[in-house]
């Protein structure tokens, strides 16, 4: 068996999200956002989640000093977007100016969330746990936002009108279809 430098951490797909923040409390032109795809669900009561950022980024030292962020999860339709804000350096790009992204007020928190991303979440981070080369910001979801025109007629979310953008291996892919239910295999 072939063991690559390139697999080792290779668990897949990862959700493209944009992490929005603000540096300045009140002040919109200082919000910026970055390009994850290291984002997971941490805890079900309260809803936690984890996002992952390279130490020393500007956002890293954004967020960890406000102690906020808005999670937005992407499209596919905003690829080449989000891509540009993976690159980019938001101390320098108005990185919501070049993406020509819509800014809509989160409800909760001090910071703008991207109008064209299908789910947005509002996060208030709660634990900072710093690893070798990045740092860990663990983070209780205080409101959920879904874009009415991706809710199924039960008004729950409808992953298939969303093209979710997902990551893996340095490529970008789409979520694809649902198969089956949560333990569809069930017997009663």
């Amino acid at each position: 068996m072939a063991l690559t430098k390139k697999i080792q951490n290779l668990i897949l797909p990862l959700p493209v999200t944009l992490a929005t923040h603000r540096a300045k409390k009140g002040d919109d032109s200082t919000d910026n956002i970055i390009a994850l795809s290291w984002v997971g669900i941490v805890e079900h009561h309260p809803h936690m989640v984890n996002i992952v950022i390279g130490k020393g980024k500007y956002s890293a030292r954004t967020i960890a000093e406000r102690k906020e962020f808005g999670l937005c999860i992407a499209p596919v339709e905003l690829m080449e977007q989000v891509d540009k804000c993976g690159y980019m350096h938001g101390s320098k790009v108005d990185k919501f100016k070049m993406a020509g992204f819509t800014k809509i007020a989160a409800e909760k928190i001090d910071v703008s969330l991207i109008a064209q991303c299908p789910i947005r979440l509002e996060c208030i981070v709660k634990e900072i746990i710093p690893m070798k080369t990045h740092d860990m910001f663990i983070a209780e979801v205080v409101a959920s936002h879904v874009a009415p025109i991706f809710l199924n007629e039960r008004e729950e979310p409808d992953l298939s009108k969303m093209n979710i953008l997902c990551y893996a291996n340095d490529q970008y892919w789409s979520m694809g279809e649902k198969l089956q239910d949560l333990y569809y295999s069930k017997k009663d």
